[in-house]
């Protein structure tokens, strides 16, 4: 059933002659006078009834009149009940046409404006004033009707656009609304507003703190273009935008030293001084208030630098070791004259011997019963399809999520030596080439995401194309940006971010939709794991099908023995478990016989 957008109540737009004629029909002149008098034979309000018309324009006109002065709902009520209007009150109908069309108002109410069933959709998340519904908008997000019944994606985008078209009067103008999401727009960082946070790209800094003339900025002559300390990271990430695992972690760190330095520290990052960067070491322990929130888009209002779970010793070290680099960078090109960063000693770590977490590999049984209920034909669900494709390029050949989502149709080719696998060839950590294998399955599920993408997997002229990309963009600059409005430009795939978006989505779709195909173990297993837990799934089963650790290792693209090794202690881990449970079993039904 198509979905209805007819949210708003009507705007009246009553002409001179319906007033006269409705004060004719309040002076009981009869119907076929006023018919004839002031309307021709083929004019709309003879079409729809005229009595009809004419009721229904006096009942809005008396809850216009209340509208703009409740003090008149006493004098109106007769008529409001649909009785004889007097003269006064017909004075005050007349005088009703001329008062200006009302704007909406953050405190007004959701029923003045919205229809009653919209009212009563948004009713349900105890949303009542139109102040309310732009709150929850902005802390949502693009998705923020998902949860609201009733209101769908088209519903949305009219109360969105709705929204954006009295922006002035609901006071809202710091942000830029369309038919399609809240996105951030570029917000001048200031520490009086110590709220209003923004990632790399998103902001602008007033002049004296933006590091133009920062106390530690080198007075002689500066090898790299920077005027300020948001340009000179600028440059220094680009000099990692071809890696993308080390560009987001430098950014992470970055942007948020930097947003520190201006909104906490209250100076450049320029003039920084070593107590400034050993207040930082601290701030990392416990960050403001201000800086946390729950994992949201970057171009998104909601976004923060940090998430409610604290950083580990092992990442505030990690978080220094790469802002000290940075800064040795900038002392080297001449951008600040010394390294304050030099005097302030790391956390202390704890070792941890085993940092991959291969708990959260899918046992065998899980990852069959995955792929299965992924596999199960679902019309018009093409992300579903999608989901599959990616999931078994990290399940079935061990890439990591950087690596699917950069794979070309190119890199991948048949073998001779076998009929049942297939060779891609992938770029991966320290910008290593590694040819891993493909499973036909992994081909037939890859083939079918191309039909839905409109191309042909075996034609020669698609050879340098993603072998992953989306089917439906997102309405944010960035993705725009990267893929045009439209599904033109088959050369852009899938962000490594956009992927993994892609796959918890899909997971949590299939654990609502299909509980009854999971155990409650199983359901909790599927609701916790990362789209890296299919890398892991495919090393711990590789090793504990005899795969040779020398093979293993070569697939995974691990730099060291040890790392692969790993995996096989998972596997004496599961032995060990899984006899623990039988020896249970066994003993207790010793002592009962």
């Amino acid at each position: 059933m198509t979905q209805h957008t007819h949210l708003l109540l009507p705007v009246l737009t009553y002409t001179r002659t319906d007033y006269t004629a409705l004060r004719a029909f309040c002076l009981k002149i009869p119907l076929n006078v006023i018919a004839t008098r002031y309307y021709s034979a083929d004019s709309p309000q003879l079409t729809s009834g005229l009595e009809s018309f004419l009721l229904t324009m006096r009942a809005n006109l008396i809850e216009r009149a209340i509208e703009h002065n409740p003090i008149l709902a006493h004098s109106l009520q007769h008529a409001r009940q649909g009785g004889s209007i007097t003269t006064a009150a017909l004075a005050i109908l007349v005088q009703a046409a001329d008062i200006p069309a009302a704007q909406p108002q953050p405190e007004q109410r959701l029923s003045q404006w919205l229809r009653p069933r919209t009212v009563m959709a948004l009713r349900s998340a105890h949303l009542h004033t139109l102040a309310e519904l732009v709150q929850w908008i902005h802390r949502r997000g693009p998705g923020w009707w998902r949860s609201l019944p009733r209101i769908g994606a088209k519903r949305a985008a009219v109360l969105v656009a709705w929204l954006q078209q009295h922006a002035g009067t609901l006071k809202f103008s710091a942000l830029h609304l369309n038919a399609k999401l809240i996105s951030l727009s570029c917000v001048e960082l200031h520490p009086q507003y110590p709220e209003q946070l923004a990632p790399l790209g998103h902001f602008t800094v007033a002049a004296h703190l933006d590091g133009s003339e920062g106390i530690n900025r080198n007075q002689h002559f500066c090898f790299i273009q920077a005027k300020n300390d948001l340009q000179a990271i600028e440059f220094y990430l680009s000099k990692v935008i071809d890696q993308p695992h080390t560009y987001r972690a430098y950014r992470k760190e970055l942007e948020r030293f930097l947003l520190w330095a201006i909104m906490v520290a209250k100076k450049p990052m320029s003039s920084l001084l070593v107590d400034d960067c050993e207040a930082y070491k601290h701030f990392l322990q416990s960050p403001s208030p201000f800086f946390i929130g729950p994992k949201a888009p970057r171009f998104s209002t909601r976004w923060k630098p940090f998430t409610p779970v604290p950083l580990s010793a092992a990442s505030q070290k990690h978080a220094l070791v790469i802002i000290r680099a940075a800064f040795t960078f900038f002392v080297g090109v001449r951008y600040l004259g010394g390294n304050p960063w030099l005097a302030v000693n790391d956390p202390s770590v704890t070792r941890e011997v085993n940092l991959l977490q291969i708990e959260k590999a899918l046992p065998e049984t899980l990852w069959q019963k995955l792929i299965t209920q992924l596999a199960l034909p679902t019309p018009n669900n093409r992300q579903k399809r999608t989901a599959l494709a990616a999931i078994l390029l990290l399940g079935d050949s061990g890439l990591r999520r950087e690596e699917a989502a950069s794979a070309r149709r190119c890199h991948l080719t048949l073998t001779s030596w076998s009929a049942h696998v297939a060779i891609l060839r992938v770029l991966g950590k320290r910008n290593q080439r590694r040819d891993v294998p493909v499973s036909l399955r992994t081909i037939t599920a890859l083939r079918t995401h191309w039909q839905d993408r409109g191309l042909d997997f075996d034609h020669d002229s698609y050879q340098d194309v993603p072998l992953l990309a989306p089917l439906q963009i997102p309405g944010h600059a960035a993705a725009q940006q990267r893929h045009g409005s439209v599904l033109t430009k088959i050369d852009a795939g899938y962000t490594a971010d956009g992927l993994y978006r892609l796959l918890r989505q899909q997971l949590r779709l299939l654990c609502n939709k299909h509980a009854e195909a999971f155990s409650t173990d199983e359901l909790h297993h599927l609701a916790t794991i990362t789209p890296h837990a299919f890398r892991h799934t495919f090393g711990t089963l590789a090793v504990a099908s005899g795969m040779p650790i020398d093979v293993a290792q070569a697939v995974l693209g691990h730099a060291s023995p040890g790392t692969t090794g790993i995996y096989v202690q998972a596997k004496k881990q599961r032995i060990i478990a899984e006899a623990a449970q039988y020896f249970t079993r066994h003993n207790e039904n010793d002592a009962t016989g």
